[in-house]
């Protein structure tokens, strides 16, 4: 049985659950490479997205001046740094994204661009598009591309060659998109992958029942609420069946497993108050 301690569902609208998740990436030490092409340790630092495993400059926030004739070098050839305020409007962006897009069925759902009539669901994934939306906050200190804004060129007419696309103005943007300074949806999932999920295995679930008397429906006699807790684990409802065994294939004996698959065992049980419903 394979579990993962602190499974982040990706479906989550909670800012704060999403603010946690982005500070993961806390006191990173990025190895990066010197203008005589050694390999500095570099310093730890909080929030850091490098694109390789070693950075071709130093972080974005430390002054980088590894080019003598630009004095934002780190920008094009180091790694992002994002500060306390961006993870906080990030994760404000991604839950107005979850909302608008969601609920994800499948990680690819979350990740990959929605090719419907939709176009604020089609140019981008989720994460994707919340970055953008901090790059057109201009010079706000949400932004985190301000520096590399005013470096680069905004594309705003559809190059050459993509007019016959679906939705051409995926191409519009930045002239610096993609340098190692101009983080992306994959920097930011490459941390999180291990731990984000579509699903969850554990539930929560509340039930309400009632007695009625005899000859007059409408009349209630008692209500009673009551709160479950249920795992989902790997074994399947009969033990008939190795958990091993890929459900529904030739090598599952057990009609019931084909019928309900997997077992749920109850973790937790209470009865609710009325002031708790």
């Amino acid at each position: 049985m394979l579990e993962v301690e602190g499974m982040f569902n990706i479906n989550s609208v909670s800012v704060d659950a999403w603010k946690a998740l982005l500070r993961s990436n806390r006191s990173v030490q990025v190895p990066y490479l010197s203008t005589s092409g050694a390999t500095v340790a570099g310093q730890e630092v909080s929030y850091s997205f490098p694109r390789t495993s070693v950075a071709g400059d130093s972080a974005t926030d430390s002054g980088s001046k590894n080019s003598g004739l630009f004095s934002a070098a780190g920008e094009f050839a180091g790694h992002r740094v994002i500060s306390e305020e961006q993870i906080d409007a990030l994760a404000e962006e991604i839950v107005k994204e979850v909302r608008k897009r969601g609920p994800f069925l499948s990680l690819s759902e979350f990740v990959n661009r929605q090719l419907v009539g939709d176009k604020s669901r089609a140019l981008a994934g989720t994460i994707q598009q919340a970055l953008d939306n901090l790059a057109a906050m201009g010079s706000s200190p949400k932004n985190p591309y301000s520096v590399l804004q005013e470096r680069s060129v905004q594309i705003t007419a559809a190059p050459p060659g993509t007019t016959d696309y679906k939705f051409p103005e995926a191409a519009l943007g930045w002239s610096s998109f993609g340098v190692p300074g101009w983080v992306r949806q994959a920097d930011i999932l490459r941390p999180l992958a291990p731990v984000i999920s579509a699903r969850d295995d554990s539930f929560t679930l509340r039930c309400y029942g009632d007695a009625r008397a005899p000859g007059s429906p409408d009349k209630i006699l008692a209500r009673a609420w009551c709160e479950v807790r249920v795992k989902r684990v790997a074994d399947f409802v009969s033990s008939v069946d190795n958990p091993r065994v890929t459900p529904y294939s030739s090598l599952m004996k057990e009609p019931v497993n084909r019928l309900f698959g997997r077992r749920f065992q109850i973790e937790s049980f209470r009865w609710l108050s009325p002031d708790e419903v």
